[in-house]
């Protein structure tokens, strides 16, 4: 058998081993709350007599895709810990960067697939939207949550603490929505939204800006975790 095809057998048998330990959790749970959330909130604009915008769509969207990455990101090394495969992972060397690297590619390309009804749904039946556009920017969204998911997790070891820590950044940058509503370093910043007092040009320029800034920072967070996870005395003792 060829070298290239016992790469593409391990590789497939370590993605099955992985999804087996994603879905095993609770997972496929905030999965089901995102598309209720989605549901719900849909049903509710849609009854709405207010017109409904693209603008809108990308908040009803982007909660749902943070959602589903917040539970294999932020509690990935705590299950490994409580199912005792952490020593196992540890064990090997390098094989723990690979370990996590694939569960958070396998997770980012779960949710962009899992996008793509939501936002069929929502243009058929609220209004039209771009939607490899629309898909496109909250993947960025939630690339920069699952990367800094991941490097909390690495540093205080614990998801519960984690996830705590995740919803005061959370609600520190909702608070300071309005103050950085234009701004280039909001990580909320909606694309979609136009902005009538700023030129078209310039607001353009602020996106494109703040979508580089959210990538390169969603790879320092990435190798902040993978830095972390160096340090094996401290996750294993």
């Amino acid at each position: 058998m060829s070298k290239q095809s016992n790469i593409l057998r391990n590789t497939l048998r370590l993605a099955r081993y992985n999804m087996k330990i994603i879905f095993g959790g609770r997972f496929v749970y905030f999965i089901l709350a995102a598309f209720i959330f989605f549901l719900l909130f849909g049903t509710i604009m849609a009854l709405n007599d207010n017109t409904i915008n693209v603008e809108d769509l990308y908040g009803l969207l982007a909660f749902p895709g943070i959602l589903m990455v917040f539970y294999p990101t932020v509690f990935g090394i705590q299950n490994d810990a409580d199912q005792r495969t952490l020593e196992i992972i540890f064990g090997i060397p390098d094989y723990r960067y690979k370990v996590w690297l694939v569960r958070l590619l396998m997770v980012l390309i779960l949710v962009s697939f899992l996008m793509i009804p939501l936002a069929l749904l929502a243009q058929f039946a609220l209004v039209s939207i771009p939607i490899v556009k629309m898909i496109a920017h909250i993947m960025v969204l939630v690339l920069f949550a699952s990367t800094l998911g991941f490097a909390l997790s690495t540093m205080v070891k614990n998801g519960n603490a984690a996830a705590v820590i995740m919803v005061v950044i959370s609600l520190v940058f909702l608070i300071l929505i309005d103050p950085l509503e234009d701004s280039k370093w909001n990580i909320l910043l909606n694309p979609f939204r136009n902005p009538g007092r700023i030129n078209e040009i310039v607001w353009m320029e602020i996106i494109r800006q703040n979508r580089i800034f959210m990538v390169i920072t969603s790879v320092v967070f990435l190798l902040i975790g993978l830095l972390n996870l160096q340090n094996r005395e401290k996750f294993l003792r």
